[in-house]
C-alpha cells in the first residue's frame, strides 16, 4: 500500500465491488470529454476483475474513490495488458496515476512472471 496525501493505491477486493459503477461512468465520461471511441466496459466485468485479484484501486482514507486499473490476459497468459487507467477528475495532475500504474504493473510481474507487459 501507498499512502501519498491520504491516497491508498492498493490490489482491488471484492469488498471493492460497490465503486464499479462509479468506474464504469468516469470511463465513459473521460472517453467523451476526449472524443475518444475507448471500449465502455460494465460494472459487471469491473467486479470480475476486482474479485479476480486483477486491478488496483486508489481510494482516500475516508473512502473516496480515486483512481483504477485492471490486468488483462492473453495467449495462455504469455501477454498481459494493464488497461482501463482512470482517474477521478478531482485527483488528476496529483501524481496518483503515476501511482497506480507503479502497482499495476508489479501485480502483473508477480501474476505474471513469465509474461510480456503491455501498456505502461
Amino acid at each position: 500500500m501507498e499512502n501519498k496525501n491520504n491516497i491508498i493505491v492498493r490490489t482491488a477486493t471484492a469488498a471493492d465491488k460497490h465503486y464499479a459503477e462509479t468506474i464504469t461512468t468516469e470511463m465513459e465520461e473521460s472517453a467523451k470529454a476526449r472524443g475518444t471511441g475507448i471500449a465502455k466496459r460494465s460494472p459487471e466485468y469491473i467486479q470480475q476483475k476486482t474479485e479476480e485479484g486483477k486491478s488496483v484501486i486508489a481510494v482516500t482514507t475516508d473512502g473516496t474513490w480515486v483512481g483504477f486499473c485492471y490486468i488483462e490476459a492473453w495467449e495462455h497468459e504469455k501477454y498481459v495488458a494493464n488497461s482501463g487507467l482512470i482517474v477521478s477528475p478531482a485527483f488528476r495532475k496529483s501524481g496518483v496515476a503515476k501511482d497506480i500504474k507503479r502497482k499495476i504493473f508489479n501485480l502483473s510481474r508477480q501474476k505474471y512472471p513469465n509474461a510480456k507487459i503491455f501498456g505502461l
